[in-house]
């Protein structure tokens, strides 16, 4: 097991384990994904925040399979954080939490959390802020955490 940055060669990986995870993330888990997510995470999207600095992106080897995935901006936003299913509740995304943070370190760190994984934030020590929301079937809510 290790963490490593993430780099324009695991884009394809990073791109299927998010998809992978629709489920957890959709309104209705049998609807497709919406233009303006996938737009978000095609190739070209995914390897521009790979090489931009602006963005800490990090994943999760087990044996050499990816299971993990974080991407961190340097003004604090957690823009993704996705563990592979059968390895949730492993600790995994504690430690690419973890890992992430201590290399970008800042007074707050804001996020759009799915809702399936609200609970996962605030045992982080997140705490929501203002109202749930949908858009386009997939739900979050916005959380922040002050250190």
């Amino acid at each position: 097991m290790a963490i490593t940055p993430a780099t324009v060669e695991h884009q394809a990986t990073i791109r299927r384990l998010i998809i992978s995870l629709a489920p957890c993330y959709l309104e209705n888990p049998s609807a497709p994904l919406p233009e303006w997510f996938l737009e978000s995470i095609s190739p070209y999207r995914l390897k521009q925040r790979l090489i931009d600095p602006a963005y800490n992106d990090y994943i999760f080897l087990f044996d050499t399979q990816i299971v993990g995935y974080i991407s961190l901006k340097n003004d604090g936003h957690l823009y993704h954080l996705f563990v592979d299913e059968k390895h949730q509740g492993k600790g995994i995304a504690r430690q690419l939490w973890q890992h992430a943070k201590r290399r970008t370190p800042r007074a707050k760190y804001t996020l759009r959390s799915s809702l399936y994984a609200v609970p996962v934030y605030e045992k982080f020590g997140f705490n929501t802020m203002g109202e749930a929301g949908i858009k386009d079937g997939i739900g979050y809510q916005p959380m922040e955490l002050l250190t």
